[in-house]
């Protein structure tokens, strides 16, 4: 019986297997459907076409490379113009710039005759000329090419002369030291302001102390100088100086007496 079973199991058909799965029955001699080929896809226009597609792709290409060489040509011109621009700019406002572009003034045209033969000199064309001034600074007086004038200080007042007399004596002396007085008389016309007076030693004294003048001495060489309240000699008048002194070998007079530069008669 159970045999009976399993060959009826075996004996199903193919048919009643199909429905029972769902699948779809395929003849074992079926071809696949062949693709349509189309007449546009073959033969010389469709070459054609395509070398057109290619060519338009280049010139395309061309266009857009032309562009941008266009476009980087003028950034670059626009560079360099703004340099250009901004150095002219800083050059123009720089001071050395500016003082070597500033205009020299021009001195009035003047007109010249031209004398013509046969005419006379009053009816000859004026021919103007105008003279370029140089230099706002220049000297009214000529000077030779190449030469650089240069302005002279003006010249000092001039100092009165002096005309004096003196009259020099030891009042006190000890072994190596004395006291002496010095009187100096202004026998000029003018007023001495302030007074100096200089006279030199001949045995190598030499002053320690002074009064009624501020002394310095520079070798043998002496020289007294006003103080405040004798700082004017008038015509006339004689200052006193007085001073000590230092010797050390004998005490002789001096000599070489001058009152502001000139030679004082001794007394």
């Amino acid at each position: 019986m159970a045999r009976a079973d399993h060959r009826r199991d075996e004996e199903i058909s193919v048919a009643e297997l199909l429905r029972e799965t769902g699948a779809t029955p395929r003849s074992l001699d079926d071809t696949s459907p062949s693709v349509r080929v189309r007449e546009d896809d073959t033969g010389e226009g469709y070459r054609e076409r395509l070398e057109q597609r290619a060519r338009e792709a280049a010139a395309a290409q061309q266009r857009a490379g032309r562009r941008i060489r266009w476009a980087s040509a003028t950034a670059g011109a626009v560079v360099v113009i703004g340099s250009l621009v901004v150095i002219a700019v800083t050059s123009e406002s720089a001071p050395g710039r500016q003082a070597a572009l500033a205009a020299d003034p021009l001195a009035p045209a003047t007109t010249t005759p031209r004398t013509v033969a046969g005419t006379s000199a009053t009816s000859a064309a004026p021919v103007p000329t105008v003279l370029r001034q140089t230099s706002t600074s220049a000297s009214p007086t000529s000077s030779a090419p190449g030469s650089t004038t240069r302005a002279q200080p003006a010249p000092p007042p001039p100092v009165p002369t002096a005309s004096c007399s003196v009259r020099y004596a030891v009042t006190d002396q000890w072994n190596n030291g004395f006291t002496a007085g010095v009187a100096v008389t202004n026998t000029g016309s003018g007023t001495l302001s302030p007074w100096t007076v200089t006279w030199t030693f001949t045995a190598g004294q030499r002053v320690t102390h002074s009064w009624n003048g501020d002394y310095s001495q520079s070798g043998s060489r002496v020289t007294m100088k006003a103080v405040s309240y004798n700082l004017t000699l008038a015509p006339g008048a004689t200052v006193d100086i007085g001073f000590n002194g230092a010797f050390d070998r004998g005490n002789p007079a001096p000599g070489g007496f001058t009152l502001n530069g000139v030679r004082c008669d001794a007394r």
